[in-house]
Protein backbone atom coordinates (compact mmCIF):
# COMPACT_ATOMS: atom_id res chain seq x y z
CA UNK A 1 0.00 0.00 0.00
CA UNK A 2 1.04 3.57 -0.58
CA UNK A 3 3.45 2.74 -3.41
CA UNK A 4 3.66 4.57 -6.76
CA UNK A 5 1.56 1.91 -8.48
CA UNK A 6 -1.39 2.64 -6.16
CA UNK A 7 -1.46 6.28 -7.30
CA UNK A 8 -1.32 5.20 -10.94
CA UNK A 9 -4.21 2.78 -10.45
CA UNK A 10 -6.21 5.60 -8.83
CA UNK A 11 -5.66 7.89 -11.83
CA UNK A 12 -6.52 5.17 -14.31
CA UNK A 13 -9.65 4.42 -12.36
CA UNK A 14 -10.60 8.11 -12.39
CA UNK A 15 -10.01 8.33 -16.16
CA UNK A 16 -12.10 5.18 -16.71
CA UNK A 17 -14.89 6.62 -14.57
CA UNK A 18 -14.82 9.91 -16.49
CA UNK A 19 -14.92 8.08 -19.82
CA UNK A 20 -17.80 5.91 -18.58
CA UNK A 21 -19.80 8.99 -17.49
CA UNK A 22 -19.18 10.72 -20.83
CA UNK A 23 -20.29 7.62 -22.75
CA UNK A 24 -23.47 7.39 -20.63
CA UNK A 25 -24.24 11.06 -21.32
CA UNK A 26 -23.72 10.50 -25.04
CA UNK A 27 -26.03 7.47 -24.97
CA UNK A 28 -28.71 9.42 -23.07
CA UNK A 29 -28.40 12.39 -25.44
CA UNK A 30 -28.93 10.10 -28.44
CA UNK A 31 -31.87 8.37 -26.73
CA UNK A 32 -33.77 11.62 -26.09
CA UNK A 33 -36.28 12.05 -28.89
CA UNK A 34 -38.85 14.86 -28.55
CA UNK A 35 -42.35 13.40 -28.64
CA UNK A 36 -45.87 14.64 -28.14
CA UNK A 37 -45.85 13.25 -24.58
CA UNK A 38 -42.54 14.96 -23.71
CA UNK A 39 -43.13 18.68 -24.30
CA UNK A 40 -40.18 19.72 -22.05
CA UNK A 41 -37.69 18.33 -24.59
CA UNK A 42 -38.95 20.94 -27.07
CA UNK A 43 -37.91 23.73 -24.68
CA UNK A 44 -34.31 22.58 -24.21
CA UNK A 45 -31.46 24.15 -26.13
CA UNK A 46 -27.76 23.56 -25.51
CA UNK A 47 -27.04 27.01 -26.95
CA UNK A 48 -28.71 28.89 -24.08
CA UNK A 49 -27.30 29.28 -20.57
CA UNK A 50 -28.22 31.26 -17.46
CA UNK A 51 -25.15 32.43 -15.55
CA UNK A 52 -23.79 35.31 -13.48
CA UNK A 53 -20.70 35.47 -15.72
CA UNK A 54 -19.73 34.69 -19.30
CA UNK A 55 -19.29 30.91 -19.78
CA UNK A 56 -15.67 30.01 -20.45
CA UNK A 57 -16.34 26.92 -22.57
CA UNK A 58 -18.65 26.00 -25.45
CA UNK A 59 -21.88 24.17 -24.52
CA UNK A 60 -21.49 20.69 -23.03
CA UNK A 61 -23.05 18.96 -26.04
CA UNK A 62 -20.41 20.51 -28.33
CA UNK A 63 -17.65 19.25 -26.02
CA UNK A 64 -19.26 15.80 -25.82
CA UNK A 65 -19.39 15.61 -29.60
CA UNK A 66 -15.70 16.52 -29.85
CA UNK A 67 -14.86 13.90 -27.21
CA UNK A 68 -16.89 11.27 -29.10
CA UNK A 69 -14.97 12.11 -32.28
CA UNK A 70 -11.73 11.78 -30.28
CA UNK A 71 -12.78 8.33 -29.00
CA UNK A 72 -13.70 7.23 -32.51
CA UNK A 73 -10.30 8.39 -33.78
CA UNK A 74 -8.53 6.62 -30.89
CA UNK A 75 -9.88 3.29 -32.12
CA UNK A 76 -8.31 3.77 -35.58
CA UNK A 77 -4.79 3.02 -36.68
CA UNK A 78 -2.57 6.03 -37.34
CA UNK A 79 -2.78 5.45 -41.11
CA UNK A 80 -6.60 5.24 -41.12
CA UNK A 81 -6.84 8.31 -38.85
CA UNK A 82 -4.54 10.31 -41.14
CA UNK A 83 -6.53 9.41 -44.26
CA UNK A 84 -9.90 10.10 -42.62
CA UNK A 85 -8.94 13.66 -41.62
CA UNK A 86 -11.40 16.04 -43.40
CA UNK A 87 -8.61 18.54 -44.20
CA UNK A 88 -6.59 15.81 -45.91
CA UNK A 89 -9.58 14.77 -48.03
CA UNK A 90 -10.06 18.38 -49.11
CA UNK A 91 -13.27 18.84 -47.13
CA UNK A 92 -13.72 22.42 -45.99
CA UNK A 93 -16.70 24.38 -44.79
CA UNK A 94 -18.37 26.43 -47.51
CA UNK A 95 -18.20 29.53 -45.28
CA UNK A 96 -15.84 30.42 -42.43
CA UNK A 97 -17.63 30.85 -39.11
CA UNK A 98 -16.98 31.91 -35.53
CA UNK A 99 -18.84 30.89 -32.39
CA UNK A 100 -19.11 32.88 -29.17
CA UNK A 101 -21.36 33.49 -26.16
CA UNK A 102 -23.49 36.67 -26.49
CA UNK A 103 -25.88 38.24 -23.99
CA UNK A 104 -29.42 39.47 -24.40
CA UNK A 105 -27.99 43.02 -24.31
CA UNK A 106 -26.56 42.27 -27.78
CA UNK A 107 -29.53 40.16 -28.87
CA UNK A 108 -33.07 41.45 -28.28
CA UNK A 109 -34.95 38.75 -30.19
CA UNK A 110 -34.39 35.08 -30.95
CA UNK A 111 -36.07 32.29 -32.90
CA UNK A 112 -37.42 29.53 -30.64
CA UNK A 113 -37.50 25.79 -31.40
CA UNK A 114 -40.84 26.08 -33.21
CA UNK A 115 -39.60 28.90 -35.46
CA UNK A 116 -41.42 31.79 -33.75
CA UNK A 117 -39.61 35.06 -33.02
CA UNK A 118 -39.54 35.77 -29.28
CA UNK A 119 -38.32 38.68 -27.13
CA UNK A 120 -35.31 37.78 -24.99
CA UNK A 121 -34.93 38.75 -21.33
CA UNK A 122 -31.55 40.25 -20.54
CA UNK A 123 -31.69 39.16 -16.88
CA UNK A 124 -33.73 36.39 -15.29
CA UNK A 125 -34.80 36.83 -11.64
CA UNK A 126 -33.81 33.99 -9.27
CA UNK A 127 -34.16 33.75 -5.46
CA UNK A 128 -30.56 34.99 -4.88
CA UNK A 129 -30.58 37.85 -7.42
CA UNK A 130 -30.48 37.85 -11.20
CA UNK A 131 -28.76 35.75 -13.83
CA UNK A 132 -27.86 36.87 -17.33
CA UNK A 133 -29.04 34.85 -20.29
CA UNK A 134 -26.24 33.81 -22.67
CA UNK A 135 -26.59 32.43 -26.20
CA UNK A 136 -23.92 30.43 -28.02
CA UNK A 137 -24.06 32.05 -31.43
CA UNK A 138 -22.39 30.81 -34.60
CA UNK A 139 -22.13 33.36 -37.38
CA UNK A 140 -20.20 34.04 -40.55
CA UNK A 141 -16.62 35.17 -40.04
CA UNK A 142 -16.19 38.34 -42.07
CA UNK A 143 -12.41 38.17 -41.50
CA UNK A 144 -12.16 34.65 -42.95
CA UNK A 145 -10.96 33.62 -46.38
CA UNK A 146 -14.47 33.54 -47.85
CA UNK A 147 -15.09 37.31 -47.77
CA UNK A 148 -16.10 37.51 -51.40
CA UNK A 149 -18.45 34.56 -51.64
CA UNK A 150 -18.63 30.94 -50.67
CA UNK A 151 -15.81 28.45 -51.02
CA UNK A 152 -16.20 26.05 -53.94
CA UNK A 153 -18.42 28.29 -56.09
CA UNK A 154 -17.26 29.22 -59.60
CA UNK A 155 -17.13 33.03 -59.34
CA UNK A 156 -17.13 33.46 -63.12
CA UNK A 157 -20.70 32.18 -63.40
CA UNK A 158 -22.24 32.50 -59.94
CA UNK A 159 -22.55 35.13 -57.25
CA UNK A 160 -22.63 33.77 -53.71
CA UNK A 161 -22.60 35.08 -50.18
CA UNK A 162 -22.31 33.55 -46.74
CA UNK A 163 -25.10 34.44 -44.34
CA UNK A 164 -25.76 33.49 -40.74
CA UNK A 165 -28.76 31.17 -40.63
CA UNK A 166 -28.58 29.70 -37.12
CA UNK A 167 -28.25 31.99 -34.13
Amino acid sequence: LGGPNDATRGLTSLADTFEHVIEELLDEQQAIQPSKENKDADLYSSRVMLSSQVPLEPPLLFLLEEYKNYLDAANMSMRVRRHSDPARRGELSVCDSTSEWVTAAEKKTAVDMSGATVTVLEKVPVPKGQLKQYFYETKCNSKGYTKEGCRGIDKRYWNSQCRTTQS
